[in-house]
């Protein structure tokens, strides 16, 4: 009879086993996440920057782990903008402690310096961080019915879907890959100069590479993107697909910001039918006669002879050209 009772014993004893060992992990694992957070939080401010969680809760014991973060706050120590939020969730993967991630729980507020406030809202918005041996591997945002609101402009720009993911180049050290893809777009308002293009984007995808990313992470108060610049950093576009209005395209280029932080770089995009795009940016309002008329020629001898295009878009020294034709001057984008 010992015996058989002592069989019966060994099963639960060690189903209590196994629920002590995971309590005990699963609680290991949420103090030591606590503990990673407020030492990143400790090692920002110790840099200069304003960053704080005013509480955190655990959450989702025995299945998952999920951590609530509540009033978050950060500004970078160089300066340039600031971003607050009533909650954001973390969700840890257990059997993978290396990967973490966020989900906004409540608009985000993004105050840059000269006053101006979007706030960032979205049916679903997660972002998701890939470490390896204390490095980044894999990060990225993904959001559905995105909408980004400045109170002070009129319009809102809204997308259907947005998906951004990040990682190393392992092809050039200190380089990055930047994928980009946003489907359904609307535009605040028109854009300059392309006026007739209409505010709905269909689609922009892109996969780019980051020149001398590293630079982008060095503080220079009042010019974020300084070291970047001077380093020599710009985004080299392996691949890019826009269809907005009467542009259908993909192609390839490079682009940056210039000393005075104005757009600089230059775009080839193939076009199968380019004269409804001439035509569309003779319309725009503050294209000058000269431009006007150029421009209106082109748009009819294109389509007259049904040939295609590889449009040369170029933005150099301040002025956006298109096929060498001055569109319209480039003010700093900051």
């Amino acid at each position: 009879m010992k015996s058989k009772y002592l069989w019966l014993a060994i099963p639960w004893a060690l189903a209590v086993l196994l629920a002590v060992g995971w309590t005990l992990y699963w609680n290991t694992v949420a103090g030591e996440t606590e503990r990673r957070l407020n030492a990143a939080i400790a090692e920002q401010q110790a840099q200069g920057a304003t960053a704080s969680i005013g509480s955190i809760s655990r959450h989702g014991f025995p299945a998952i782990l999920r951590l609530q973060l509540n009033d978050i706050a950060y500004a970078p120590a160089r300066g340039g903008w600031r971003a607050t939020t009533a909650r954001v969730d973390l969700h840890l993967n257990l059997m993978n402690t290396q990967h973490l991630t966020f989900k906004a729980e409540a608009p985000i507020a993004l105050a840059r310096e000269d006053g101006a406030v979007t706030n960032i809202a979205a049916d679903t918005m997660i972002a998701s961080l890939r470490t390896e041996n204390g490095s980044l591997a894999q990060a990225g945002i993904e959001a559905d019915n995105l909408t980004l609101d400045d109170p002070s402009e009129d319009g809102v720009l809204t997308a259907r879907k947005l998906v951004l993911n990040v990682r190393p180049d392992t092809r050039v050290a200190g380089e990055y890959q930047l994928s980009f893809d946003a489907t359904e777009l609307l535009l605040p308002r028109p854009v300059r100069s392309f006026e007739a293009f209409g505010q709905d984007v269909a689609a922009l995808r892109a996969a780019i590479v980051i020149e001398q990313a590293a630079a982008l992470l060095e503080s220079a108060p009042g010019d974020p993107t300084g070291p970047w610049r001077q380093a020599g950093g710009r985004l080299r576009f392996e691949a890019l697909a826009l269809n907005w209005g009467p542009l259908q395209a993909t192609g390839t280029g490079f682009g940056g910001l210039d000393a005075e932080r104005r757009l600089s770089g230059d775009l080839e995009l193939p076009i199968q039918e380019p004269a409804p795009i001439f035509t569309a940016l003779a319309q725009a309002p503050d294209t000058s006669e000269d431009a006007r008329r150029a421009l209106g020629l082109l748009a009819a001898a294109f389509a007259i002879s049904g040939d295609d295009i590889d449009l040369d878009v170029e933005a150099q020294n301040g002025v956006l050209r298109l096929e060498g034709l001055s569109v319209r001057e480039l003010p700093p984008v900051y």
